[in-house]
């Protein structure tokens, strides 16, 4: 596989152009933070455009990532300490009370997804001497809007691709998917292909890659029923809500992060995400694709058999040129690839664009995780 970027040059403009853009980003309430992630963050997109191992790095990055956020969180519920997190969590599923709090500003240390998107608006401030954040609620249906804005363009911008580069917790399925070895095929879940090279079991039969839209219409039928909003499903405050609650998410993750990926090699939680299934839905119309070229394609079926999402198929290849919507652009294909026959393009054409995706997604990731970085590096600033 070639660099992303076969300029070295114009690899380290690029990422000295993100480098600085994080340096702003940060500088503020802490200038050193901006420094240390303008460095960190220009020299890993300068490492990733440059390397012919670019999915090495992104599975570094991605599951970093959800170490990242692990940690946080931990260190979020010591600085509240565990008993005022407990009662505030307590308090935050009470609906009729949270949703009618009488003000829009206050103060937060925990990452609710209803905020959240606020500090990228700039509609929210840190306050260093309390390890938290004041936030602005949106009081009217206009501001609520605006609050998704955020999310959809960063939804439109990388599609599924947001399961594959930034999720908080994809990282956990990604770590277990590590080797090659697949000790439960499940070939009753997929869809047999034979072609003259021989049959396959690629790709997913219709009814599973449907499931995740099934959930995701009952996930929203509940969050009207029981009055709770869509983006609360996976805010872990809410798995508290109830033992059982909690002990069903807990095995939900166990079985769809930890053993089907660890038994099977590939990224099974995705197939039930209702989030990931939102995203699937804008995946079409998303701004970056992966397609493969037919000119160069040998129908080795590499990347066929590489795809830890089951979103190629023979048939994909033969007829379609591109994976389903199931595509995280790990960019796995692209590696295994031996003629360079798969890359990311803008939307069907023929323009390649896996520099720029690159760095636009490291870029969005090191935004939407400000929240997190902001309140680790205050908290390393007083243990320092």
């Amino acid at each position: 596989m070639r660099p992303a970027i076969s300029s070295k040059i114009q690899a380290l403009i690029i990422a000295l152009a993100a480098g600085g853009f994080t340096v702003w980003w940060y500088f503020s309430p802490f200038p050193w933070l901006g420094i240390v992630m303008g460095i960190l963050g220009s020299a890993f997109i300068y490492l990733i455009l440059t390397t012919t191992r670019m999915e090495r790095f992104r599975r570094l990055f991605f599951i970093g990532i959800f170490l990242f956020s692990l940690t946080a969180l931990f260190i979020i519920v010591d600085i509240l300490k565990p008993s005022s997190f407990l009662y505030w969590a307590s308090q935050h599923q009470n609906w009729l009370t949270y949703y009618h709090p009488g003000e829009t500003i206050g103060t937060l240390a925990y990452p609710c997804t209803r905020v959240v998107s606020q500090v990228l608006l700039g509609k929210a401030a840190f306050i260093p001497s309390f390890d938290i954040w004041q936030v602005t609620f949106p009081p009217t249906f206009n501001a609520f809007m605006l609050s998704l804005v955020p999310y959809a363009a960063t939804g439109l911008a990388f599609g599924r691709g947001i399961c594959g580069w930034i999720c908080p917790f994809g990282g956990l399925s990604e770590a277990m998917v590590t080797g090659k070895k697949e000790t439960w095929q499940l070939n009753f879940l997929k869809k047999k292909t034979v072609t003259p090279k021989g049959s396959y079991y690629s790709g997913l039969k219709e009814w599973v890659k449907d499931s995740k839209f099934a959930i995701l219409i009952t996930v929203i039928l509940l969050s009207i029923f029981l009055a709770f909003p869509l983006v609360c499903t996976f805010c872990p405050v809410l798995w508290l809500s109830a033992d059982v609650v909690f002990w069903s998410v807990i095995a939900l993750i166990a079985f769809f992060s930890i053993i089907l990926p660890f038994m099977t090699k590939r990224r099974w939680w995705c197939h039930i995400c209702p989030i990931g299934a939102v995203f699937s839905l804008v995946d079409k119309i998303s701004i970056f694709r992966v397609q493969i070229n037919k000119n160069k394609c040998v129908q080795c079926y590499d990347c066929v058999q590489e795809c830890r999402m089951y979103a190629l198929s023979p048939d994909d290849l033969d007829k379609k040129r591109k994976p389903t919507v199931d595509c995280i652009r790990c960019g796995r294909c692209i590696e295994a690839c031996p003629e360079g026959a798969v890359d990311f393009y803008f939307l069907n054409t023929r323009f390649k664009a896996r520099g720029i995706f690159i760095t636009l997604v490291v870029v969005a990731a090191i935004l939407w995780y400000t929240w997190l970085i902001v309140i680790m590096a205050d908290k390393l600033a007083g243990i320092i």
